[in-house]
C-alpha cells in the first residue's frame, strides 16, 4: 500500500492510497474533528471507500477507532458506515500511525493518548 499525495487540514489529514482496499485513509487530528467535515474536503466527483482513524480522539482501547465509509460524489453515504478493527499489524493501520507521526506531530502530543503511546509511536511500534 502506498499514499501518492497527503493533504493536511485543520481537521484532517487525508492520504490518497493505491494498491489498497481503500481508496482514502483520513486521520483526525484533534477532539473536535467531526466525520461531516471530511466532505468539504472531498471532490464533488471522488466516490471510493475510504477509513477514519479517531485515534487522537477515541485513544487505542476503542472498537470505534477505524469508521469506513462510502463516499458518492464527495458525500458520505450514511448507510455506509461501519467500524471495522484493523490488527495492530494491518498495513492500514500502521500507515496511519506513521502518517500522524510524519505529518502532524502537534496533534499527536495534543491527543489523549498517554505518554507511552505517544513514545511508542514516534519510535515506530504500531498502536
Amino acid at each position: 500500500m502506498n499514499t501518492t499525495t497527503i493533504i493536511p487540514t485543520q481537521d484532517f489529514l487525508i492520504a490518497d492510497l493505491s494498491d489498497s482496499y481503500y481508496d482514502k485513509l483520513v486521520i483526525a487530528r484533534h477532539h473536535e474533528s467531526r466525520a461531516g467535515g471530511i466532505e468539504h474536503h472531498i471532490p464533488d466527483s471522488f466516490n471510493g471507500r475510504i477509513i477514519i482513524d479517531w485515534l487522537t480522539c477515541l485513544g487505542t482501547r476503542n472498537k470505534e477507532r477505524f469508521l469506513e465509509a462510502q463516499i458518492v460524489q464527495g458525500q458520505i453515504c450514511p448507510n455506509s458506515l461501519v467500524h471495522v478493527m484493523p490488527t495492530i499489524k494491518d498495513d492500514i493501520r500502521v500507515l496511519s500511525n506513521r502518517t500522524l507521526v510524519n505529518h502532524s506531530p502537534d496533534s499527536l502530543e495534543a491527543s489523549i493518548l498517554t505518554i507511552i503511546e505517544k513514545k511508542m509511536l514516534k519510535k515506530g511500534f504500531s498502536i
